[in-house]
């Protein structure tokens, strides 16, 4: 046998270890008590722990939930709690999250920048733990270690610190948020039971589970909603990514319903005519 057939195994799979090791890990569900559903493409699919996310996956939990908690390969945790909806990695520069609605707590390792976005703010933080409680009613961030930024993201907009053990409440509308040196009674009350016990990290002992993702169907009108009347920097997206969806009577009837709420949809539900051919000129 030649010396190069002799190596080439060796070579081989010095290669294929290098393209492993190159591979980026995804993040994990890594706790989940209760249900809880996944948003990918157009698709339901069942929340498993050992389920490996995508960037863009859309996380839905019910009234019943208790806990999911999300870990990154880098020690950065995102936990859910009940009634919540939330996208990873959202197609916002520096968010690790998007909260819509619900309950979030993001814990982020120390020297690690990252942002939690919420309707039309930003909450960064390089490390600590923060909580946030998005609801219609308003919006409430717990800076409970290390401290927080809550800003506007829109370019030049208003920025608010937060300290360790300060709580940022921002009424709906634009109301200038008050900020008290410890969190309300009414916060303490309301948070997720999970969300006040230290967990400790599972991404090394779930990671090799390799959980096949469950379809459960395609994602309905109903569920898509929220994000269809987003704010414009996420609602671009869904065109591409739903657009297929479009086709079903049920969906297209939601569509045009609320087009006023998302009119990047009108030329998918009512494209324009073609241009007509242009006649020969004549000579």
């Amino acid at each position: 046998m030649s010396p190069i057939r002799r190596l080439l195994p060796s070579v081989l799979l010095i290669a294929a270890c290098g393209l492993a090791a190159a591979a980026p890990r995804a993040a994990l569900v890594t706790v989940l008590d209760g249900d809880a559903t996944v948003l990918r493409d157009d698709g339901r699919l069942a929340a498993a722990e050992g389920l490996a996310l995508l960037p863009g996956d859309i996380l839905v939990t019910s009234a019943g939930t208790r806990l999911v908690r999300i870990e990154f390969p880098d020690g950065l945790a995102l936990a859910l709690g009940p009634d919540t909806q939330a996208m990873l990695q959202p197609p916002l520069p520096g968010e690790a999250a998007y909260l819509l609605a619900g309950w979030a707590k993001l814990n982020v390792p120390g020297g690690r920048a990252t942002a939690l976005g919420v309707p039309g703010l930003e909450i960064a933080t390089s490390g600590g733990a923060t909580v946030v409680d998005q609801k219609a009613d308003g919006l409430r961030v717990f800076a409970e270690a290390g401290g927080a930024q809550v800003r506007a993201r829109s370019a030049g907009g208003a920025a608010q610190a937060l300290g360790v053990g300060e709580m940022l409440s921002a009424a709906p509308g634009g109301a200038k948020p008050e900020v008290s040196a410890r969190p309300t009674p009414a916060l303490v009350q309301a948070m997720p039971r999970a969300f006040m016990d230290s967990l400790p990290a599972r991404y090394a002992a779930v990671a090799g589970k390799d959980v096949a993702a469950t379809r459960q169907g395609p994602v309905a009108y109903a569920s898509a909603q929220p994000w269809l009347d987003a704010e414009p920097a996420l609602r671009k997206a869904f065109v591409k990514r739903w657009q297929a969806l479009a086709r079903d009577p049920d969906f297209r009837r939601g569509l045009v319903a609320g087009l006023k709420a998302h009119p990047e949809w009108e030329p998918v539900l009512f494209p324009p005519p073609p241009h007509p051919a242009s006649a020969p000129a004549k000579h």
